[in-house]
């Protein structure tokens, strides 16, 4: 019982940072799309895009190796910690002069109109970067959500106040978004430092390297770094290609649709986070077979509704938060949403075999939609501009999905219907949680 309501608090606490992070971050958004218009935004979007392209080519999986082998028990916590800070110095190092043969080399291709010296900025956070995420997954690890949650959070707010002060403000226009944005990342590495110092007792001097982690840690981690770089790609690669055949603004148009739809991916990213090191703390199969199906039918049948709401809505949500001018990414939404709402009960099953350390799984089914979205998009995104490359990913993560399930069934022997269909015993759960919340209405 008490793994049970532990796991349902941090789930919920992780929700309600999701919950929080995106309205901060699509208050962003409005505000760069209304105040830089869909040429600028859209620039903005490839700007950040190449260090968060090179930290997901470059990370080698070692965040999500940490959170692995934390569940499992067997490495001390500080040196994980110590073994962490040094890997992101040199894997930040070396994504930086990677980044400088991009930029040098083929800037013209993918970063045409944006000045090299914006580039040329943001490659002196991405050290930052590695270690902002390497220190947040050990306490995802140690099962620290609130801590977890606050320097998610804390970035997304500290891009959101600093983007006010120089956009609105001072009208520093593109240059105003790109300072929050390296400023959010320099003050989420200061928190996070302090955190780990504060609650898990762990100083950037603790500990010490370990190589027999290390080397343990990339066996697993370069598995799961692989399956992330194909999932980033599978979100990513079509802003590439619409800026290759279009333009920036159709980037700008295309990147607010694909916000809006991802929102719907509020409640398995917050349960797939907590999921994760639980499933890989279980020992019993039949204790994970249980969590991961009572999960994935509710995540997939709130996902429906949610995207039903969202479809029906498209429209008048563009025109609300954008404006006239980025109506045309409306249809772009719709398309989209089919495959968002596969994509969640996705998540869910990808996050359970990586915790059950079958994470290969994840690696060889992503090199598989990858190309297929690739194909897709260099197809499509010609003929029919952003609504083909909406078209591309809905098709990829429909595939995704059916591969999943297919394969997630055959491991571990629950039928179909107990981990996509919701039954009698999730109603009988709906009502006991109803009852407990009008019980506390009345107490109030």
């Amino acid at each position: 019982m008490g793994k049970s309501n532990s796991f349902i608090r941090n789930s919920t606490s992780t929700l309600i940072r999701q919950v929080t992070s995106i309205l901060i971050g699509l208050v962003t958004q409005i505000l760069i799309a209304r105040y830089l218009g869909a040429d600028g935004q859209g620039k903005y979007a490839l700007i950040t895009l190449l260090s968060t392209l090179l930290f997901t080519f470059f990370n080698l999986g070692v965040g999500v190796s940490s959170a692995y082998y934390i569940g499992q028990g067997k490495v001390k916590l500080s040196s994980i910690y110590k073994t962490n800070n040094i890997s992101a110095l040199v894997l930040g190092a070396i994504s930086f002069f990677v980044g400088l043969v991009v930029i040098f080399f083929f800037h013209e291709q993918f970063f045409s109109g944006i000045s090299q010296s914006y580039l040329l900025l943001t490659l002196l956070i991405l050290p930052i970067l590695f270690m902002n995420q390497f220190i947040q997954t050990v306490f995802q690890g140690v099962e620290d959500f609130i801590s977890y949650n606050v320097i998610g959070l804390l970035n997304q707010l500290t891009i959101l106040l600093v983007s006010i002060l120089l956009i609105v403000v001072f009208d520093f226009g593109i240059n105003g978004a790109v300072f929050a944005f390296l400023f959010g990342q320099v003050i989420t590495y200061i928190v996070s430092v302090y955190l780990a110092k504060k609650r898990l007792s762990l100083g950037i001097k603790d500990g010490e390297f370990s190589y027999s982690y290390f080397k343990d840690s990339l066996t697993y981690g370069i598995k799961a770094h692989l399956s992330n770089v194909m999932t980033f790609l599978n979100y990513r690669v079509s802003m590439l290609i619409i800026s290759y055949f279009i333009n920036p603004a159709a980037v700008g148009i295309y990147n607010n649709a694909v916000s809006i739809a991802e929102r719907i991916w509020i409640f398995s990213t917050s349960i797939s986070l907590v999921l994760f090191p639980r499933i890989s703390s279980y020992k019993k199969e039949e204790e994970r077979n249980a969590l991961t199906s009572i999960v994935s039918r509710n995540v997939l049948l709130l996902s429906v509704f949610i995207g039903v709401v969202f479809y029906l809505l498209s429209d008048f949500i563009i025109l609300l938060l954008f404006g006239k001018e980025y109506i045309s990414g409306s249809m772009a939404l719709k398309l989209l949403l089919p495959g968002i709402i596969l994509g969640s009960t996705t998540r869910i099953i990808s996050n359970d075999l990586s915790g059950r350390g079958k994470v290969e799984i994840n690696m060889y089914t992503s090199f598989i939609t990858v190309a297929l979205n690739i194909v897709l998009n260099l197809i499509m995104v010609p003929r029919l501009g952003i609504n083909g490359a909406s078209l591309a990913s809905t098709i990829t993560y429909g595939m995704d999905f059916f591969i999943k399930v297919i394969l997630f069934k055959r491991i571990t022997g629950v039928p179909y219907h107990k981990f996509l269909l919701v039954g009698q015993e999730d109603f009988q759960m709906y009502g006991r949680l109803i009852h407990k919340v009008s019980i506390r209405v009345r107490k109030v």
